[in-house]
């Protein structure tokens, strides 16, 4: 229905019918992602509540593997299970310690979604968003454009969590 609907506005809005040739095609029945890699806010205020909003993450799509990359520091407080989790050790200078390995765990995974939750542009995760991927979804900042092909605007709310559950419905 949302097809026809879309056609309906193209008609509307153009005088004359154009045939288009375009590779883009838009499927009824979606496919899911089959991996996702969700890095968590490294600031303490904004992990616990992206870890709080994300506490009922979709599991019952079986065929799709969550990776999540975490602060260690957080870890006591991360209560999502289901999937592989990949902590960030930091030192005292905020210098990822193992990021090498990190890179290493996940470099050969063709994630279809990466998602930076990452409120403000945070230069320390900057190679992990850099994996292949589909589609990169992050909020806007300056850096945005050259990171995310999908991106979330806050800056009107200026709340994280609104921005957590809308990237929730994406998934």
């Amino acid at each position: 229905m949302a097809i026809k609907s879309i056609k309906k506005i193209f008609k509307k809005f153009s005088k004359n019918e154009v045939v288009i040739n375009s590779n883009i095609s838009i499927s009824n029945e979606p496919n899911e992602p089959k991996f996702i890699l969700m890095i968590f806010p490294i600031k303490k205020e904004f992990f616990r509540v992206a870890s709080y909003t994300y506490r009922n993450l979709p599991y019952n799509k079986n065929k799709t593997t969550f990776h999540y990359i975490i602060n260690d520091n957080y870890s006591d407080s991360f209560s999502l299970r289901k999937g592989e989790v990949h902590k960030i050790k930091l030192d005292k200078k905020m210098n990822i310690i193992n990021k090498d390995n990190l890179l290493n765990s996940i470099k050969n995974i063709d994630f279809d979604i990466i998602i930076d939750l990452n409120v403000e542009y945070e230069p320390l995760i900057h190679d992990f968003i850099s994996q292949n991927s589909n589609y990169k979804v992050g909020f806007k900042h300056k850096q945005s454009d050259l990171l995310y092909n999908v991106q979330l605007d806050i800056s009107k709310c200026g709340i994280a969590e609104k921005g957590y559950q809308q990237i929730l419905e994406l998934i």
